[in-house]
């Protein structure tokens, strides 16, 4: 009996002491267009929280992968209208962070409403998140 609650204390301490892992999540998606000369500027947000961190002699740093594809009025995907690597460091834990894009279209694409589709990968942690948003082009 004694070595049965040594072991369930250990058990319980062991339990109560172990961190979840964070869930990679994206959230408040903001997205807006602008006309140019010869086409359209495309930029836009998304916060990312849950990712992977590993401490360092600076702080905190963190790697995101990620792909934006790109829905048009028509329904056709370009896939990878953008990607990117974010190589995040700060000098305390990273609550959360930005995924910012910027596309350019010229003048043959269509006004309308487009969707973008935001694929995240953390690198450190292989979780992956994503989240869309949808932003209207010259109306």
């Amino acid at each position: 009996m004694r070595n049965f609650l040594k072991i369930l204390t250990v058990a319980l301490l062991v339990i109560s002491c172990s961190k979840e892992k964070p869930k990679l999540e994206l959230f408040s998606p903001e997205s807006f267009a602008y006309e140019l000369d010869n086409g359209w500027e495309l930029n836009s947000s998304v916060r990312v929280k849950g990712l992977q961190q590993e401490k360092n002699k600076n702080g905190y740093s963190a790697k995101l992968s990620y792909t934006i594809d790109v829905i048009t009025p028509a329904g056709d995907t370009l896939k990878n209208a953008y990607d990117g690597i974010d190589d995040v460091n700060q000098k305390e834990e990273i609550s959360e962070t930005a995924v910012d894009v910027q596309i350019e279209f010229d003048s043959t694409f269509a006004k309308g409403k487009y969707i973008l589709l935001y694929s995240v990968h953390d690198d450190l942690d292989s979780q992956n998140a994503s989240i869309s948003d949808t932003v209207n082009v010259g109306q």
